[in-house]
């Protein structure tokens, strides 16, 4: 695909003849940060050329962070900003002193969710693999015929001395020209024994595509809210309120209809014709979860497949949702990642896939 600048379509050659360095049209920086709790963090940047600009830290289990199309914010960003992973508590809920936001936080290893003491192992909110630094990080730029990728891959590794070895072999691939992001996982288990093995991938949205006026497109069979504070909530599970004082800490559980096994999710905004949408595989990530915190400074809509619900380890176990991965077992996953960016790839997208609400 060419890229397009100011209504003008360079091909490989032209951004070649026209500019010394192409990558400031579509490329990739690698840097640190330097200041507060941020410094030390090793950040990969990628532009496409689309007007797409998001950020992968390596420093935090090759998480995405802070994502914009054209200048406008896709991620929510919250007030730790980027934290390094040594200042991790990993006691409790203090996950939360060093969530950022950012486009995605993987949850996972060996939990996601509530914290909680399970077979005598403690486990912190969400569990540890994001707090994780990532290693043997490596960064490609090739072109196919006139298309120009970029493939930025790397291990992120979930062990314990005289327990468990689990390694997450993160790939993130993007096209330029394009407003997409592939991410593909492959989880190994390095260790002898088989381990339960729980994931989940926090996508989290923020202003301006989540206000009053944003829509979450989602077909599901059925619609569970986790908690009363879900069952009594004012406005419905696929609209959202402008920032709100003291908003609940809301979240849905969907069984996501499927196509042929994949499954797409969206939340749009007609008002500003921008939105952003995922497809997965229900076969890989059977377990979505909708989390609304539409809150004064903490306004966030979190999009969640998963492989477990978030109710914490021991329930999910009892509750029989709880996943297993044996030994030299590789688990895989992939996330298809698209900005919409006018009304017209909305109306596309909701003439594509044809969603429908469901009552609860």
């Amino acid at each position: 695909m060419s890229i397009k600048l100011m209504d003008k379509v360079y091909s490989k050659r032209d951004l070649r003849t026209h500019f010394g360095d192409y990558s400031s049209v579509a490329g990739v920086r690698r840097y640190s940060l330097l200041e507060g709790k941020s410094k030390g963090c090793n950040i990969i940047e990628i532009a496409t050329g689309s007007g797409l600009i998001f950020e992968i830290n390596e420093t935090r289990g090759m998480d995405i962070g802070r994502c914009s199309y054209k200048s406008v914010p896709i991620a929510y960003q919250g007030y730790n900003k980027e934290v390094h992973s040594n200042y991790y508590e990993t006691f409790a809920d203090g996950w939360l002193r060093s969530f950022s936001g950012g486009l995605l936080v993987t949850c996972g290893l060996k939990s996601i969710g509530s914290p909680e003491e399970d077979n005598g192992e403690i486990l912190p909110l969400h569990g540890r693999i994001s707090n994780t630094p990532a290693e043997r990080v490596n960064i490609e730029e090739y072109w196919e015929g006139e298309n120009l990728y970029f493939k930025v891959s790397g291990k992120v590794r979930e062990s314990k001395a005289l327990n468990y070895n689990l390694e997450l072999k993160r790939t993130i691939l993007v096209q330029a020209g394009t407003n997409k992001i592939i991410l593909n996982d492959m989880v190994e288990n390095l260790g002898f024994n088989e381990e339960e093995f729980m994931l989940l991938y926090h996508f989290n949205i923020g202003h301006p595509i989540l206000d009053k006026e944003a829509q979450l497109l989602i077909n599901s069979k059925e619609v569970v809210p986790r908690d009363k504070n879900a069952k009594k909530q004012s406005e419905s599970y696929d609209s959202y309120l402008e920032p709100t004082q003291d908003y609940k800490d809301i979240v849905y559980y969907h069984n996501l209809e499927d196509n042929n096994d994949f499954c797409t999710v969206a939340i749009v905004n007609e008002e500003i014709g921008m939105g952003i949408t995922l497809k997965f595989n229900k076969s890989q990530l059977d377990c979505f979860t909708q989390w609304k915190f539409t809150g004064l400074g903490n306004y966030v809509a979190g999009i969640e497949p998963g492989n477990a619900r978030v109710n914490g380890r021991s329930i999910e176990r009892k509750e029989e949702r709880l996943k297993t991965i044996k030994s030299d077992e590789e688990k895989h996953f992939s996330i298809e990642i698209e900005i919409l960016t006018s009304n017209e790839e909305i109306d596309s997208y909701k003439n594509k896939y044809i969603f429908r609400r469901n009552i609860i």
